[in-house]
């Protein structure tokens, strides 16, 4: 389904939130997996190269960020 302006913001922001999920998913770099609380997804970035540290970004605040800019 395409945004469409007939929406409402919490519907773009939706469904901007699954494209991310599919886009972001790029392997052990950059990952989309379960955030803290039950039912978030957060896009998983490792620190620099071969470390061992990440760092999440909630996939619905990203959402929101480019729902605003569209």
């Amino acid at each position: 389904m395409p945004l469409s302006s007939e929406m409402t913001a919490m519907q773009r922001v939706l469904l901007i939130e699954e494209a991310l999920e599919r886009v972001l998913d790029r392997g052990p770099e950059m990952s989309v997996e379960p955030g803290g609380e039950p039912g978030t997804l957060f896009v998983w970035v490792i620190a620099r190269p071969y470390a061992e540290t990440r760092t999440g970004h909630s996939l619905h605040d990203l959402a929101r960020e480019l729902e605003a800019l569209l």
